[in-house]
């Protein structure tokens, strides 16, 4: 028994040896990779094969090679794979040459034993540095000169003409905030999620000293008031004319006020924009009202309210099937019967990325995904005697079955696509927001939170950069100009690109 327990021993530090060598292993194969491509690579590179540096230890070329790997400067070339994001402003980049004084490469020789003379060779060592301009405020103090009329005629007697110069533009005359200024605090909030109180904090560290949270709260109730104009029209010019279908969603808004109970941000939305409004209850009666002008489909979730109010209208009503598929996952696990019902219901979403235009999505739809359907309506109708009363798996068939129609509604009508993920991720952007700023302090400031996630998320929508596109807006009301959509603004500012 000693002798084994040895053995065990033995066999046992051996294992933790190789245990600590693969862990010891795992921290240093990156840094390995990158060496083995240098030296592989690196010295017959053709921009560099004859470059005259000078001699660096290895360690100096195994840190050179590490900073440049581990940490790359932004490719341009990956604007290409960012499809559907919103495109920023250019980023400004320059040059500068870093050179050797002619002491310095005196210096150099002596140090080297040499005698004889340096000679540029018109190759250089590239790397790329990003730098950063930390933001900074400064007070303008803006006084406009007064002018009065002197008349030729000294005798004459009527009242003194006095002019005052002309002040830069501003959303209400005479306030002590920029434009720019107000933009900011917008995109701060609504675009990057940060609450006021962190904004104070950093206006405070950067000298800006003296600001209320009230008053930042108040810019962008002006800015909301500013932009509602935009975010009306996003609904009615953009949205309701759609000949695609709308869909929609809800999620809980939180009011901090007191006297005045929370509600719902509700969204409508497809690929032409994304519209947002505040309500105090989860009746789809309102959603019924907003949609009045539109005849096309939409699509929802399985909430109970859309199946009051909107199957009784003239818009088809779908449902989501990643919906439906979410109520069997949770039994797969555990229940082999599920199985083949997901299976069948991933094989639709298949049939579906694998379309190349609406024609093609009609053909594919006709051909293979009434089949399908077919085939699946007969397994749920099969697997629901045999599942327990109120047992999971009889609701998740029974979600199904109920909503059949709906959810087969898209096989026939190519304007409706197989899931709600639309309004599921234009909800996404004002859940970010309730969870870094808790809501709203009252109702009031969460419709100015709706008409400000429907600018920003329809800029995303359109490819347009959300903050460029804030400020750009509210100086048009400074200069009292008329406004434009996100996608009023995509379209004309893309076909005058294309015209040149």
């Amino acid at each position: 028994m000693a002798e084994h327990a040895e053995a065990l021993k033995k066999e046992l530090d051996v294992l933790r040896a190789e245990k600590l060598k693969k862990e010891q292993a795992a921290f240093v194969i990156e840094e390995q990779v990158k060496l083995l491509r240098r030296s592989l690579f690196g010295y017959s590179s053709e921009s560099r094969a004859e470059a005259s540096d000078r001699p660096r230890e290895r360690s100096q070329e195994d840190a050179m090679l590490f900073a440049q790997a581990a940490f790359p400067a932004p490719d341009p070339a990956n604007d290409n794979k960012s499809k559907g994001k919103a495109k920023g402003r250019e980023l400004e980049s320059k040059v500068i040459i870093h050179e050797m004084s002619d002491e310095e490469l005196k210096a150099e020789s002596d140090s080297r034993g040499l005698d004889g003379a340096w000679i540029d060779t018109g190759l250089v060592d590239q790397s790329v540095k990003i730098q950063i301009i930390e933001r900074s405020y400064v007070k303008e103090i803006h006084q406009k000169r007064k002018y009065k009329f002197k008349p030729t005629d000294s005798e004459s007697t009527e009242k003194d003409l006095i002019v005052t110069a002309a002040g830069g533009a501003e959303l209400i005359p005479g306030m002590n905030y920029t434009t720019e200024f107000v933009a900011s605090v917008v995109a701060d909030k609504y675009i990057s999620h940060v609450p006021l109180e962190r904004q104070l904090r950093e206006m405070e560290s950067l000298g800006l000293r003296g600001m209320r949270n009230s008053t930042l709260s108040k810019l962008c109730a002006l800015a909301a008031a500013s932009l509602e104009p935009i975010a009306e029209d996003v609904l009615k010019e953009d949205l309701l004319p759609s000949e695609l279908a709308l869909h929609l969603d809800e999620t809980p808004w939180k009011v901090q006020n007191k006297h005045e109970g929370d509600g719902y941000m509700w969204t409508i939305s497809n690929h032409r924009g994304s519209y947002y409004f505040f309500a105090p209850t989860r009746s789809a009666e309102l959603m019924s009202k907003k949609l009045a002008p539109f005849n096309g489909p939409v699509v929802t979730d399985g909430f109970v309210s859309y199946d009051t109010h909107l199957d009784t209208s003239k818009n088809p009503h779908a449902y989501c099937w990643a919906h439906a598929r979410r109520e069997f996952l949770p039994l797969e696990s555990h229940d082999p019967t599920v199985k083949p019902i997901l299976d069948l219901i991933d094989r639709l979403f298949e049939y579906e990325r694998a379309a190349k235009d609406f024609e093609d999505l009609g053909q594919i739809r006709a051909e293979k995904s009434k089949s399908v359907l077919e085939e699946l309506r007969l397994l749920l109708y099969q697997e629901h005697p045999k599942s327990r009363d109120e047992s999971q798996k009889r609701k998740a068939i029974e979600y199904c079955l109920k909503r059949w129609s709906g959810l087969t509604l898209f096989a026939d009508d190519t304007r409706i696509p197989l899931s709600n993920n639309e309004a599921e991720r234009t909800i996404r952007h004002a859940v970010m927001g309730r969870k870094n700023y808790y809501g709203s302090g009252s109702h009031t400031g969460a419709q100015t939170a709706a008409t400000l996630f429907t600018v920003i998320e329809s800029c995303k929508k359109n490819e347009v950069d959300p903050r460029t596109f804030i400020l750009m807006s509210l100086q048009k009301v400074a200069r009292r100009e008329p406004l434009e959509t996100p996608l009023a603004f995509a379209r004309r500012t893309r076909s005058s690109q294309n015209a040149h």
